[in-house]
């Protein structure tokens, strides 16, 4: 399973889609990366993706998906020119949607990195900048989806329409809404298998300490959530965890915060406290029980918790937001 789709049953997410458009014109992408996530779906035409491990043909009906800091390039092949349409119009050989986005506000994005002058092969020696590797914990690797349903395609034109719908009071909410949708439609296409995905990129294949702590703090942190969601965890874990760490302890903080914007104490305490809050809205039990499945003994020292996260007790959060009553007095 692709690192986002696992992510995502623990995760809340809130993408930015940072550009999107439709083009006619054939891709000649000079060597490159990205420092945010792009989406480019094959509408006409085929060609060849460049990665270090090699070149892999794509054709009409093909997404790919490239995550920040993985090198590549694109090369459309040439056809014959424009061919005939059914009303006599000529229609282009060459057709893509795109889209570049980050998964979270938090996500740096910024220009694209040009690393050769001409498309074509990869030079499997090239590391990028820092910065850029550490970019995503959502996908490592660059990957081929094929073939794309219809109801993707729609779903990845809506986002198209509405980034450039400027007119549009309501834009923002819009491209937002359009793009969880894509992000919906395709991870439940991924997860029935009724689209096949092929690792254009492999991080794992020569490592070198970049790949390692980026893979370290992947699996940390999908350990993290799994944690929470599935039994009672306390904080003592965390320095269990920490023994199983192959580089230092101020590294590893430094790294979990630039990935997370917390450190993993506070992400850790923010996870229980989400668990907290659905507990005391879907079910019916007692505080202290759900101090308890949350990994916390104390009741009282949980409250403590629940209210510098939430701004008020547990018991005033489960009676104000199942009544609607939002006023501050208990």
């Amino acid at each position: 399973m692709l690192p986002f789709i696992h992510l995502l049953r623990f995760r809340d997410i809130h993408p930015r889609v940072r550009l999107a458009h439709y083009t006619t014109a054939p891709l000649r992408v000079p060597s490159r990366y990205i420092l945010d996530h792009e989406l480019i779906l094959v509408d006409r035409g085929w060609g060849t993706v460049y990665t270090e491990q090699g070149e892999f043909d794509y054709r009409e009906g093909c997404l790919l998906l490239i995550p920040p800091g993985t090198p590549h390039s694109f090369r459309d092949k040439q056809g014959e020119g424009a061919t005939e349409g059914k009303s006599g119009e000529d229609v282009q050989p060459f057709g893509h949607w795109a889209i570049h986005f980050d998964w979270d506000d938090g996500g740096s994005g910024g220009p694209i990195r040009i690393i050769g002058d001409e498309d074509g092969p990869i030079d499997p020696e090239f590391e990028p900048e820092e910065d850029a590797v550490r970019q995503s914990i959502w996908l490592p690797d660059l990957v081929l989806i094929s073939p794309v349903p219809g109801d993707i395609r729609e779903k990845l034109a809506a986002v198209v329409r509405a980034f450039g719908d400027e007119a549009d009071p309501l834009r923002r909410l819009r491209l937002q809404a359009d793009m969880l949708a894509l992000l919906l439609g395709l991870s439940r296409a991924i997860c029935d298998s009724r689209v096949g995905c092929t690792l254009l990129t492999d991080r794992h294949r020569a490592p070198n300490w970049l790949q390692q702590e980026r893979t370290e703090m992947t699996r940390y942190i999908v350990r993290m959530h799994e944690a929470v969601s599935e039994s009672p965890v306390s904080d003592a874990i965390l320095n269990e965890w920490h023994r199983t760490i192959h580089f230092s302890y101020s590294h590893f903080h430094r790294l979990f915060k630039e990935q997370t914007g917390f450190a993993p104490h506070i992400y850790f305490t923010n996870l229980r406290m989400e668990k907290a809050a659905q507990l005391l809205l879907r079910t019916d039990l007692p505080v202290q029980e759900v101090a308890y499945r949350c990994g916390y003994d104390d009741a009282k020292y949980f409250s403590r918790q629940f209210r510098k996260s939430q701004g008020m007790s547990p018991t005033a959060f489960r009676e104000r937001i199942r009544t609607g009553r939002l006023d501050d007095s208990e």
